[in-house]
């Protein structure tokens, strides 16, 4: 057996293999059968066109199957690595760096091996082996999971119940709504800065019974890093300089929402995730953007190196002296499908009814620039998007706000229609209007929007004064019986040290 290892290169094939079939035992039960093999079968016949390029320029299977295991374990783990990496503030987490340091191995050891008459037996025997382990370890997890399903299902995520996070039984569970309408600035802050009346949207608020919690402000001037406070529950800690964050920071944040506490605890209390924003939470991967892939395949797919350069790095394509000009077309109407998109499967969401309560996350790009529409909802065109004057941006914004409030009247009353006012909603944002009207009063960067509808009407426990890294400490609180403590108010303004204009993390 030893003797066919050593000169069988099969490892190539098993590193693909062992990619797809550890990431659907770790997300057992959310990816179909059909999927997977779908997506091992593309994995795999890219490995096999490495490995033929290889043998035709080494001539030899070992020495191919070397090179084709190095390309292919380092594009399908760079998730891992990176995180790594990036976890334990290792310089080499810097794309301009581990990049180059892939692309210098990668010459150097095809240098050697072409000029080498050594031959690799042993190390084929390993990796044949390791491999071969490996699969044999997750095959068996799959199988135990499958002849043993959990029937005593706490979460619909293991890594919720590993938090040791205990269930209220006798509490009432209401599905709850997460309207993240971005960048809308309170009532207070239009009012100040621009003499905006926005009261007709505080009033249509409170006469559908929400509390406006009119005092509200965030905690972080940028969507990534505030609502990654908002769905931990806390602040961020790992910002090297405030002043000047980089992609490693938003890759960092990412990587918080995608595993946020909000939905462990959220899971252990027997929720399902509902998730139609524009983040991955764990188990939910967000729908826009979505490749030709099957949606669930991202949860295995987004950890491998061209779904992190697209994300942290790809914007380049659409702005700045890299862009491609169709591309950034693109991407002006990208936002605005996104938001109709989610806001039809939000609304197709709160008219199916469940035994299971649910959280609904719904992120929209509302009043976010680019500002599509007008405030009668005209789609402006293409030329008047890329005209769009500094001078004209605020009144844009205004405009803007109008279009918006009509948008969220529209989906409030409908899931309080369809949910018969049995849900909570919580309708806010991440952070206020960004634009400087006083460099000395950063302000209207913090004042979001933010109002709470509870179907008992029992607003006693909401300071209006409220920051948004103590949204849902509150809301657990009063729902599950909770006694998280409420977290020092603090704010923090933060200044990209890149180009990151108009893109989702922004």
């Amino acid at each position: 057996m030893n003797k066919v290892l050593q000169k069988a290169v099969i490892y190539p094939l098993l590193i693909p293999v062992f990619f797809v079939l550890h990431g659907y035992n770790e997300n057992f039960g959310l990816i179909s059968i059909q999927d997977v093999l779908l997506l091992l079968i593309i994995y795999s016949v890219s490995s096999l066109i490495i490995f033929l390029i290889s043998y035709l320029f080494f001539k030899d299977n070992s020495k191919a199957g070397l090179t084709c295991a190095y390309i292919m374990g380092f594009y399908l783990f760079f998730g891992a690595l990176h995180d790594f990496l990036t976890e334990h503030q290792i310089i080499l987490h810097k794309y301009s760096i581990i990049l180059s340091l892939f692309l210098f191995l990668l010459i150097l050891s095809a240098l050697y091996l072409k000029l080498t008459k050594r031959k690799f037996n042993r190390l084929t025997l390993f990796f044949n082996t390791l491999l071969l382990i490996f699969l044999a370890l997750d095959l068996s997890q799959i199988g135990w999971k499958i002849i043993h399903p959990n029937t005593d299902r706490l979460a619909v995520y293991k890594f919720a119940r590993d938090n040791n996070y205990k269930p209220c039984d006798k509490c009432k569970k209401p599905d709850i709504y997460l309207l993240l309408f971005d960048e809308y600035a309170s009532s207070i802050s239009l009012k100040k800065r621009f003499h905006f009346d926005n009261s007709s949207m505080d009033s249509f608020l409170r006469s559908s019974g929400f509390r406006v919690l009119s005092g509200s402000h965030s905690n972080y001037n940028i969507t990534v890093f505030s609502m990654a406070s908002i769905l931990n529950m806390a602040y961020i800690n790992g910002i090297r300089n405030p002043k000047a964050c980089t992609i490693e920071d938003f890759a960092y944040c990412q990587n918080l929402i995608r595993d946020d506490e909000v939905i462990k605890l959220l899971s252990a209390q027997g929720y399902d995730i509902i998730n139609h924003s524009v983040f991955n939470l764990a188990g939910n991967p967000s729908e826009v953007d979505q490749s030709f892939l099957p949606l669930k395949t991202k949860l295995i797919s987004d950890r491998t190196l061209w779904k992190y350069l697209r994300n942290d790095i790809g914007w380049e394509l659409y702005t700045g002296k890299f862009k491609i000009k169709s591309l950034a077309e693109k991407l002006l109407l990208r936002d605005y499908n996104n938001n109709i998109f989610l806001m039809e499967q939000v609304k197709k969401e709160s008219n199916l009814h469940s035994n299971t309560p649910r959280f609904i996350y719904g992120h929209f790009y509302l009043p976010h620039p680019p500002f599509f529409c007008d405030s009668s909802g005209r789609l402006k065109t293409i030329t008047e998007l890329k005209k769009m004057s500094a001078e004209s941006y605020t009144e844009n914004y205004l405009q803007y706000v109008k279009y918006t409030n009509k948008k969220a009247q529209e989906l409030i009353q409908t899931i309080k229609r369809n949910s018969q006012d049995s849900a909570v909603i919580i309708f806010m944002s991440d952070h206020g209007f960004r634009q400087i009207a006083d460099s000395n009063d950063l302000s209207n960067y913090f004042q979001n929007q933010n109002a709470i509808y509870f179907p008992d009407h029992d607003y006693s426990s909401l300071p209006d004064s409220i920051c948004t890294v103590n949204e849902f400490r509150l809301l657990f609180n009063k729902l599950f019986k909770l006694k998280l403590p409420m977290l020092k108010d603090s704010s923090f303004f933060l200044i990209n040290t890149y180009k990151f204009a108009n893109t989702k993390n922004q």
